[in-house]
């Protein structure tokens, strides 16, 4: 660790590496962007003491439930493996930083502002590190944030309401990274912002905020979803369960709780609300009224992002029949007159009657997303849209192109991962970086198709081609009822899920 001087104030830094270009790539992690009490807004830091270090030595997670490594001998779950966890963070509820990895505190490079999932995690778990894409030319920041009941819990002080306070902290964290980039070596003028899984939902957020999207001029949603409010009434009656679920009877009392109450799995009390603070309007209105900057956007799954469920310790909570037999039957049960259909329409690419029943779900909450979103977003803004297939070298591919495979191939942090890494691929690795560096530098990817221009895809497999949205017209057809709005909602709410990556 050595100490940096910026105009902001001196900084640690540790050298992580040597970019392209020959020069030192230093990870400035810590850097505090606001302060707050629990379940208050945050409050922007703009000026730092003089004289003083203004950064942390040592990287900080808001409290978050941990995870014995040693389960995942048995399960398999690649969200459990280190390189997904903030087992090196320490916990506190003062933990709004940035992280900053930079090769160049004076250049004017591209920008990447990255939001991990609202469930777990934070700005220096491995898989997010930043340095590999500040050694080709890019200052890499990622945003630690309030997140579980911290950041998604309404609360009511009488008639005054604080909810979605994940989405103002990342708001803060944006207008500083507007503020204050240049001082790392940053073009202010260049930003993109970057968000995986409830990241991406909350990158939408941050696109349909007219505060927010002055603070960056690309977007990449990486296995997002579509916005779903509750209303402030509902907002209240969560928070009047929310006291009777910790036996408080007031805001003060569940101020004063120790942190570790609210680390368990139950979503008890959370959820994002209309809330006139940061919400200006319902987010599903401002998109079909296209009320969002006109900004070039990326858009896209994994062939397999549902793969993480195939795990029994998930049947029984998402309704999934192990028996063969009762497949029909199970499939009427959750899916009333469509779950034929959807047998039809799925079967053919499924290996067993589990996995039919995990790809519909698939199909349900992220593919069909994902449509939507570039359906609603390409009438506007030029849009390239994916689907990645790509398998890292994991568990002997058992999880195919799983939920998060794509963060090991844009960030190149298969040497943060512990697992032989192919030929392959590396080749893979670069693909994607080229490709997403360019649409980060220029907003523009080289031989791929716009969505916008001829309604097509790319198709990261063995072969890269040019392909029709998969199940294209089927999933136009399910859009006319109110099928995939239930089934995210559904799963959303009903699953407790482990890895608090959803």
């Amino acid at each position: 660790m050595i100490t940096l001087t910026t105009k902001l104030g001196s900084v640690y830094g540790k050298p992580c590496g040597t970019s392209d270009d020959g020069k030192t790539v230093y990870e400035i992690h810590s850097i505090p962007y606001a302060r707050a009490k629990r379940f208050e807004k945050p409050e922007r830091i703009t000026q730092y003491p003089k004289g003083g270090i203004i950064n942390r030595e040592e990287t900080v997670c808001f409290p978050q439930h941990g995870y014995p490594l040693w389960m995942n001998v048995f399960m398999k779950h690649h969200m459990m493996r280190p390189e997904f966890l903030p087992t090196k963070d320490a916990q506190t509820e003062d933990a709004f930083v940035v992280n900053i990895w930079t090769d160049d505190l004076k250049g004017n490079k591209p920008v990447t502002v990255f939001l991990h999932g609202g469930g777990e995690g934070s700005g220096t778990v491995p898989m997010y590190k930043g340095d590999n894409l500040a050694k080709k030319g890019v200052v890499a920041v990622t945003v630690t944030y309030r997140i579980g009941s911290f950041g998604y819990m309404p609360t009511f002080d009488g008639n005054l309401m604080n909810a979605d306070l994940a989405y103002l902290d990342q708001q803060a964290a944006l207008l500083w990274i507007r503020d204050n980039i240049q001082y790392f070596g940053g073009d202010p003028d260049n930003i993109t912002l970057v968000g995986h899984c409830g990241g991406g939902l909350a990158a939408l957020y941050q696109f349909l905020n007219p505060t927010s999207s002055q603070c960056f001029h690309k977007l990449m949603m990486l296995c997002g979803n579509l916005p779903s409010l509750i209303d402030r009434k509902t907002a209240k009656e969560m928070y009047q369960s929310s006291l009777q679920h910790y036996k408080v009877s007031s805001l003060s009392e569940l101020q004063n709780l120790p942190a570790k109450a609210f680390l368990g799995h139950s979503r008890i009390g959370q959820g994002d609300v209309f809330d006139d603070a940061f919400f200006i309007d319902d987010p599903n209105t401002l998109l079909k009224e296209e009320r969002f900057p006109n900004m070039p956007v990326l858009i896209g799954t994994n062939a397999d992002e549902f793969s993480m469920i195939e795990l029994p310790m998930y049947y029984r909570f998402l309704g999934i029949t192990t028996k063969e037999k009762d497949l029909d039957a199970a499939l009427e049960k959750k899916y009333k007159e469509y779950g034929k259909e959807l047998k039809d329409e799925i079967w053919s690419e499924a290996q067993s009657g589990i996995d039919l029943q995990v790809k519909i779900m698939e199909l349900l909450v992220f593919h069909t997303s994902a449509f939507q979103m570039m359906e609603q977003i390409s009438r506007k803004c030029p849009v390239y849209g994916y689907r990645l297939s790509y398998v890292p070298a994991l568990y002997k591919g058992l999880r195919g192109a799983y939920h998060g495979a794509e963060l090991a191939y844009f960030f190149n942090n298969f040497d943060k991962m512990r697992i032989p890494v192919t030929e392959e691929n590396k080749r893979q690795a670069s693909i994607i970086q080229n490709d997403w560096i360019s649409f980060i530098k220029n907003g523009e990817i080289p031989n791929r198709e716009k969505y916008n221009e001829h309604g097509l895809i790319t198709f990261y497999d063995k072969k890269i081609k040019s392909i029709d949205f998969p199940h294209k017209e089927f999933i136009q057809e399910l859009l006319k009822t109110d099928l995939p709005e239930q089934n995210r909602h559904s799963y959303i709410m009903n699953m407790s899920e482990p890895t608090g990556k959803v």
